[in-house]
């Protein structure tokens, strides 16, 4: 099989590496180098933009998928790899949305809805990895009739069963999303300003990097809050675990979302979630039971959920039974990845 997306994401090497151990034949078309254990990864026009990489790209991608005659292609990411796939016209496809992909940009434009629909309507099979964004493309297919999975990237059995059992830093919030725009990390730092008014000994820690972190370190200065707040850069996936399974709460507030696996593994390491009121994230958490809800932008409705989770640790101690069983039950990574061998096996029968 052959994949064509961003062979830098760790989602994607996620999936590749489940194959490949499986005992599959896996091979990657990407943008990004990288190298990935049992495959081989083939770069596209790495370092070049605009339309003229793309249509390189489509060139390059017809001519390797003669070379490799893969048995099926799975594009990730329907608004660039999904429109190349389509374009190579090569079958079966199976295409997986990741979220901005089908909840953002065909919002943005009527040229990108349209890419998005034909996307969609031409792949042989698609998947999401929440209901809400499955639901969503039920809309943009406007009722044609489509092989449509939603499978949670969930977090693998090893990592799960590894989890360890311990205390938690009884006042720290950690933060592990991109420093992007979209996941208002500059929101959860104008909270923590609140919050260590009245509880001075709180401390957010916060992982990941992107295009904002110098003007989130100019805005946590600027705030005084280089006491209590502590950059660490992107962090190792075991290091996330670690992480985790030390802060007493996980805080993530973006505009929009799918189900993220921040906070899958926020769950199973039994930090409390406090996490946007998105509609994909009321699919894992009920208000007031195993985390809290609140506004993606306002600030001081942010700050009243942290103090509140900080001051009750018995909520916090509830919600730790309720979300590691709920991810045992619904979001082992294996588990789903299995479902998708038996969609490959039905493509290519």
């Amino acid at each position: 099989m052959c994949f064509l997306g961003d062979a830098g994401s760790i989602h994607l090497q996620r999936w590749i590496n489940y194959f490949v151990q499986a005992g599959y034949e896996v091979e990657v078309i990407s943008f990004r180098p990288c190298e990935i254990k049992g495959t081989k990864v083939h770069l596209l026009a790495h370092g070049r933009s605009g339309r003229l990489a793309y249509i390189e790209a489509l060139a390059k991608i017809r001519g390797l998928l003669r070379e490799i005659q893969p048995d099926l292609l799975h594009a990730h990411y329907a608004t660039s790899f999904g429109l190349l796939a389509l374009l190579s016209g090569f079958k079966p496809l199976v295409v997986s949305a990741w979220g901005s992909d089908v909840l953002v940009a065909p919002k943005e434009s009527v040229f990108l809805r349209m890419i998005v629909e034909q996307v969609l309507r031409h792949a042989d099979a698609l998947t999401s990895d929440s209901a809400y964004m499955s639901e969503r493309m039920r809309e943009l297919l406007k009722g044609q009739e489509q092989v449509l999975k939603t499978v949670t990237m969930g977090v693998s059995k090893a990592w799960f069963e590894e989890i360890p059992e311990g205390e938690k830093k009884e006042f720290q919030i950690l933060s592990l999303r991109g420093h992007q725009e979209i996941y208002n990390i500059d929101i959860i730092i104008e909270a923590m300003a609140q919050v260590i008014q009245k509880i001075p000994q709180a401390k957010l820690v916060v992982a990941g990097e992107g295009p904002e972190t110098s003007a989130l370190k100019t805005l946590t200065s600027s705030l005084g809050l280089e006491k209590s707040i502590d950059f660490v850069g992107q962090l190792p996936h075991a290091a996330v675990q670690t992480y985790l399974n030390e802060s007493s709460i996980s805080v993530s507030v973006p505009s929009s979302d799918a189900t993220a696996v921040s906070l899958l593994e926020t769950m199973a390491c039994g930090s409390f979630p406090v996490v946007s009121d998105l509609p994909a994230n009321r699919e894992w958490i009920d208000p007031e039971v195993n985390g809290l809800l609140v506004p993606a932008k306002d600030a001081p409705a942010l700050a009243q959920s942290l103090v509140r989770a900080l001051e009750e640790k018995e909520l916090r101690e509830k919600a730790q039974t309720i979300n590691k069983q709920r991810v045992k039950d619904k979001a082992i990574w294996e588990d789903n990845m299995r479902e998708m061998e038996e969609l490959y096996r039905d493509l290519t029968r």
